[in-house]
């Protein structure tokens, strides 16, 4: 966890990220297979086909549930790699991500998927000024802290989660939103020393796109 993959190398500092060029537009019409039933997935509009859970229903789970479960955040959370931990799990593929940038409503269901996982780590979301998004403890973030936050042998399998949360809200146009948490991660080795080593993984994640 703590090494970071080539691909996701830290820029060098006083680098400039080149400016995203805007995707092309795909209709959802043409999406096939895996990617039409995760499309119809992320609107609420259906189950996913492995376990029959609509994601409103995932929303709902108490954070117990979300905690005990380990094939669900592929699905609320997709990216373009595979999960080691559920085979199962659709991809998002280069026309679905361009699709999720571009449909209101799985753009609005993100938004919800986003402040229900952020609650289940203790966070919260808010926006400053009516412009700026900031993520920072919520007030039960102690009761959260065990279950997301302590180390066993040296890790914690929701700091995993939160790589593929940080890679997804790239690939999907949440870059404010990427860039907050990012931000509010960058401080947790202060309170959570253990956290200092998964920090450069994560700063990878953070320019993923």
């Amino acid at each position: 966890m703590g090494g970071c993959p080539a691909r996701f190398m830290p820029k060098s500092e006083g680098s400039k990220p080149a400016a995203a060029e805007p995707l092309p537009y795909v209709s959802p019409d043409s999406l096939r297979g895996r990617d039409q039933v995760l499309y119809r997935f992320l609107r609420g509009e259906d189950r996913d086909d492995v376990q029959g859970r609509t994601l409103d229903k995932i929303l709902l789970w108490r954070d117990d549930q979300l905690e005990a479960v380990h094939d669900y955040v592929q699905w609320i959370f997709p990216t373009d790699e595979a999960s080691m931990f559920n085979s199962q799990a659709p991809l998002l593929s280069p026309q679905l991500q361009a699709v999720c940038h571009q449909d209101e409503k799985i753009k609005e269901n993100f938004d919800r998927i986003l402040m229900r996982f952020l609650s289940f780590l203790g966070l919260q979301m808010e926006t400053i000024e009516g412009k700026q998004i900031k993520i920072s403890k919520a007030e039960h973030f102690e009761t959260r802290r065990r279950d997301c936050w302590s180390a066993v042998f040296g890790m914690n399998h929701n700091w995993l989660r939160i790589s593929r949360v940080l890679h997804c809200l790239g690939m999907v146009g949440k870059k404010e939103e990427q860039r907050a948490l990012m931000e509010f991660l960058e401080t947790m080795p202060k309170d959570i020393p253990e956290v200092r080593s998964s920090i450069p993984h994560w700063r990878g994640r953070a320019q993923a796109s």
